[in-house]
């Protein structure tokens, strides 16, 4: 579990982030970060993961250990997918080989997220899909319970998009904690579990998924207009022009 007490937070020019804001993410569930470019989504994550103070505000993380995936990656060339998993070994501590135990966790991992034919493909031969799972495969094997992802789902097709998050849905049931930002609010509502949404007004609205969605709160997040479909049969959302 993850809590945000009175957070407060003024980049460059005075501009404020956030002021006063108190967010808690729930332990082992998919808590889904949305809001418009530039209202401060990779800042709070940055904050949790220790890279940015705040000026005010306590942040309080009861887990055992953090894994920050930013947005833009610089992907090392003429490495396999298997050399770019065990680094995570090296960079913990320093040694010339793995163990069995380390060998075993590695590919236990790939095979969980679907990679297990592509460990010994080249770094720059896969696809965005399988580079964003080999980059989740890493936090795993550092034994992080909390994944901390700046949209994890960009430049990917549907399809892997639908993976990569059927896969964190499982992570979940596993002990781990997932705070994912996302743009397509749609997926979000489909796998999300609760929701953190920024707005230019520096509001900060923490609901679960039956309290978030609603014309709005979607108003007041992306300053247009929303139509929110939610039956027993059916659940999606439609922008109004």
């Amino acid at each position: 579990m993850i809590k945000l007490e009175n957070l407060t937070l003024s980049v460059e020019n005075n501009l404020t982030i956030f002021k006063n804001a108190n967010i808690e993410i729930p332990k082992n569930k998919i808590t889904v970060l949305v809001g418009l470019n530039g209202v401060g989504k990779t800042t709070l994550l940055k904050i949790i993961a220790g890279i940015l103070k705040p000026q005010n505000g306590k942040v309080i993380k009861k887990s055992k250990e953090l894994f920050y995936l930013p947005q833009r990656i610089k992907y090392p060339k003429g490495i396999t997918l298997f050399e770019y998993i065990e680094s995570s070994f090296y960079k913990k501590n320093w040694k010339w080989f793995l163990n069995s135990e380390e060998k075993q966790k590695i590919e236990e991992t790939l095979e969980l997220l679907e990679l297990s034919d592509k460990k010994d493909t080249f770094i720059e031969n896969l696809s965005s899909g399988e580079l964003q799972k080999a980059n989740i495969a890493l936090g795993l094997v550092s034994d992080a319970d909390t994944l901390l992802l700046d949209e994890p789902t960009s430049n990917m097709d549907l399809i892997n998009q639908i993976k990569v998050l059927d896969i964190l849905k499982k992570l979940t049931n596993q002990g781990i904690t997932c705070l994912v930002v996302l743009h397509d609010i749609n997926l979000g509502a489909s796998y999300g579990d609760y929701f953190i949404g920024l707005t230019k007004s520096n509001d900060v609205i923490v609901k679960n998924r039956p309290e978030f969605f609603t014309p709005e709160i979607l108003n007041k997040i992306y300053g247009i207009d929303f139509k929110v479909i939610n039956s027993d049969k059916d659940f999606h959302i439609q922008i109004f022009n």
